[in-house]
């Protein structure tokens, strides 16, 4: 496994999330946005707000595992299983980048 290449892809895609969570959360404070006057506006704009916080929390989540993927590449301990200490198959970690886990724990 080239950790590097594994490194700069984690924090590509960190510094993509934390420019979209920004973003979503401008949205949501309503910075970029007027409020709606009417009410069957207001119903929507609060429905699709719902959508959105779904959208922030999941990014949200994503940007944490990569942070803890990048702290685990600083530490040694990535590829290694946080629960059992064995080695996370090569395969797994290229489905799922910022596991912690090897198969057998998930």
């Amino acid at each position: 496994m080239d950790q590097k290449a594994v490194r700069k892809r984690l924090e590509e895609e960190l510094k993509e999330l934390l420019g979209r969570h920004e973003r979503l959360s401008a949205h949501l404070r309503n910075e970029d946005r007027e409020l709606p006057i009417d009410w069957p506006e207001m119903a929507q704009f609060m429905e699709n707000d719902e959508v959105l916080e779904v959208l922030e929390e999941r990014t949200r989540d994503r940007v944490n595992a990569l942070t803890a993927a990048l702290i685990r590449l600083d530490e040694g301990t990535y590829g290694t299983c946080a629960n059992c200490g064995n080695p996370i198959s090569q395969e797994r970690l290229e489905l799922l980048d910022a596991t912690p886990v090897c198969a057998n724990c998930a």
